[in-house]
């Protein structure tokens, strides 16, 4: 279901004094929130969490899939690629984007601080392969995201959990600036792959539907330099599925033709 659109406007009065006139108001600098080929800008002060991203949700025409609370909160920034943008606004909340064939973002799904309220059983440490189902509808790959995986050392402390939902350590592979976060990330994500066919499944819908090319400029756009790479060559060369190795190695050919 798509979020209305919410017009949030604060005003925030000053006064000029000048000699012999009276006070005046300073006109209030407008709020922004502005989305164009692919960047996002943001002007806000003292807005609630939760219309922000209503406000978000309008100007990029995606699905918001979560909810966030409504804490007011004030930032500025411009030109910003969406998942960098948001990863300013959420802070330690986290969230993954599901992109259309076309490069345009479809949803924006939000998955907190840390594992669901009613969580499935936690993905076992070591891999064990089996057969991948088909690939999963948008709303069964929320679900599946959100099982949680057990995660330990600095990882667990860049994620705020040694649960994390599994979307947040996908996240966490291609976001984290850390390179020792990051490569635990990388590891606990393809052991979440490979040991839990529907993971792999939810995993592969969101990349299947876009074209290498435009995931490859997403992903140069959005991910911490090099790990959009490092990612990639351990899924083509770990993936369970032949499907997920081949758009893995797919996407990295198209990635390195700058």
């Amino acid at each position: 279901m798509r979020l209305p659109r919410v017009l949030v406007v604060v005003a925030t009065l000053g006064a000029m004094l000048q000699p012999g006139a009276p006070l005046r108001a300073e006109t209030p600098s407008p709020d922004v929130v502005r989305y164009d080929a692919g960047r996002l800008t943001v002007r806000v002060t003292e807005v609630p969490l939760d219309h922000l991203l209503a406000e978000i949700a309008a100007v990029t025409h995606a699905v918001v899939r979560g909810e966030v609370s409504a804490r007011p909160i004030s930032i500025d920034f411009k030109d910003a690629v969406l998942s960098d943008g948001l990863t300013r606004i959420f802070g330690a909340e986290s969230f993954m984007l599901t992109y259309a064939g076309s490069g345009e973002v479809r949803m924006i799904e939000i998955l907190g601080n840390g594992p669901p309220p009613s969580p499935a059983p936690a993905i076992a440490a070591m891999p064990t392969p089996s057969v991948r189902p088909p690939l999963a509808e948008e709303e069964d790959q929320a679900v599946v995201l959100q099982r949680p995986v057990a995660v330990a050392g600095p990882l667990a402390k860049a994620l705020g959990s040694e649960q994390p939902p599994v979307g947040r350590v996908l996240h966490a592979a291609l976001q984290e600036r850390d390179l020792g976060a990051r490569a635990a990330a990388r590891n606990a994500a393809l052991n979440a792959i490979a040991s839990d066919p529907e993971v792999e499944a939810a995993y592969l819908s969101t990349l299947a539907p876009v074209d290498d090319a435009v995931l490859a400029k997403i992903l140069r756009a959005s991910a911490t330099e090099g790990a959009a790479e490092e990612w990639l060559m351990a899924l083509a060369a770990r993936a369970p599925s032949a499907e997920l190795r081949a758009k893995a190695a797919a996407v990295l050919t198209a990635l390195r033709q700058r």
